[in-house]
């Protein structure tokens, strides 16, 4: 089984495990490659792109100048506990056992616009680039004309057969795979609450209710959709009527 997500525009680099030893992005060469464009870029230019505050577009072009591929342990932190947005509040990483842990390190991996797909221990360090920014360099219109094969092969190479893919993240990230080269089924997901006897999508919640699926699966050692389907973390159940095959509705 694989379970994916995507980033989180918040970080905190502070956050560590000390049975989680760091290892090395695999495509840390490509995001070298994109850093070398990204640190020619003005704060006018990234405030543009990002469709970001001022402030924030001068937080970000100094993170693009301090960037490096090798950064001191200061300086980065494992993915597992970079990020800090809804969905890695869901997932509460930092209380996780050790077990929980290693499952994750196995079975779970994070989309990325710049360090394209990483694994919970991949060191990191601050950075904003999200996948759906039209960020052209070289002959790429955009990153995902960089990153989409490169992923996939890499997924596919992880990928053992009769396994399955938990689809956890958001419709901007997961277009980054190549769904029909992709070798095992992929099973998407909504979460919704129900308001007058009708689902409602609130965003926020969705998000919270996906890292709580990846900490249920690590915490239960999850191996098949069943043991998927058992997910009753914070008043979710499975609706089995609105659920299909490979699209799991779970309701609250």
């Amino acid at each position: 089984m694989k379970i994916i997500t995507s980033p989180a525009k918040l970080m905190n680099i502070s956050n560590t495990a000390e049975f989680l030893k760091p290892t090395t992005p695999k495509f840390i060469k490509e995001a070298e490659l994109l850093q070398s464009y990204l640190k020619e870029k003005t704060p006018e230019f990234l405030s543009e792109m990002m469709e970001i505050s001022t402030k924030l577009a001068d937080e970000n072009w100094q993170r693009n100048q301090n960037w490096k591929p090798k950064p001191k342990a200061i300086e980065s932190s494992p993915a597992l506990f970079a990020f800090t947005g809804e969905v890695y509040r869901g997932l509460n990483a930092k209380t996780l056992s050790q077990e929980a842990v290693s499952y994750l390190q196995k079975n779970y991996r994070i989309l990325s616009g710049l360090y394209g797909l990483l694994k919970p221990s991949d060191k990191i360090m601050l950075y904003r680039l999200e996948m759906g920014r039209k960020f052209e360099f070289e002959y790429y219109r955009n990153l995902y004309e960089f990153w989409t094969e490169k992923i996939t092969e890499q997924l596919n190479s992880e990928l053992k057969s009769k396994e399955i893919i938990l689809n956890l993240a958001s419709s901007e990230y997961i277009k980054v795979l190549d769904q029909k080269r992709i070798k095992v089924p992929i099973i998407d997901f909504d979460f919704y609450e129900m308001k007058s006897g009708k689902p409602k999508t609130i965003v926020v919640y969705t998000k919270l209710a996906r890292g709580l699926m990846v900490r249920f699966c690590a915490e239960n050692n999850a191996k098949t959709l069943d043991d998927v389907k058992a997910f009753n973390m914070e008043g979710y159940r499975i609706d089995e009527e609105m659920s299909k095959p490979q699209s799991l509705v779970f309701t609250r």
